[in-house]
């Protein structure tokens, strides 16, 4: 009976140490449309020194069934805004230099935002790390693989011993 307990305590710990192993990152995209079924083109927001990637953006189809897009970008700080490259189907009212840009577009399109360096940037001190010891920042990935092997060796040890008592009988 503890040899079977044995047994299927190595297998359970040998599912939950794979679990973390071959589970998915998830990746978001830096903008997108929203999930609204009638809106056709997708929108690809490229950020560019300045800019983090972070806009106020909605798209929504006007009264004329058109997918229109109104963008403003978030400069990150010590940074204005600049102009806009946009590449693909689109008409506008807008100038390329205008921050609210209000687009209405006939296909995917690809919007750069450039920024520029306003005034001064806050600067701060540089520090060295002289430490021999790297400091450890989330689970490390080997250890679902090291569970893993510990408890597929310890299976193969309960099965061993198994065999072995069951020849000896």
């Amino acid at each position: 009976m503890k040899k079977a307990i044995a047994v299927l305590f190595a297998v359970i710990m040998v599912a939950f140490a794979t679990i973390p192993a071959f589970a998915a990152e998830v990746n978001s995209p830096v903008a997108t449309t929203a999930p609204d079924s009638s809106l056709e083109y997708e929108v690809d927001i490229i950020p560019t020194e300045g800019g983090d990637g972070t806009y106020e953006f909605v798209t929504e189809i006007d009264e004329n069934g058109n997918q229109v897009v109104s963008i403003s970008p978030k400069p990150n700080p010590g940074y204005t805004f600049n102009h806009w490259e946009i590449d693909g189907p689109y008409t506008t009212e807008n100038e390329l230099t205008d921050a609210q840009m209000r687009l209405i577009i006939t296909g995917d399109i690809t919007v750069t935002p450039y920024f520029e360096k306003s005034g001064t940037v806050a600067t701060g001190t540089v520090s060295t790390d002289t430490s021999t010891t790297s400091p450890q920042t989330g689970a490390n990935d080997a250890l679902p693989y090291a569970v893993g092997v510990l408890s597929l060796l310890a299976c193969g040890a309960a099965v061993a011993m198994l065999v072995r008592t069951n020849k000896s009988k």
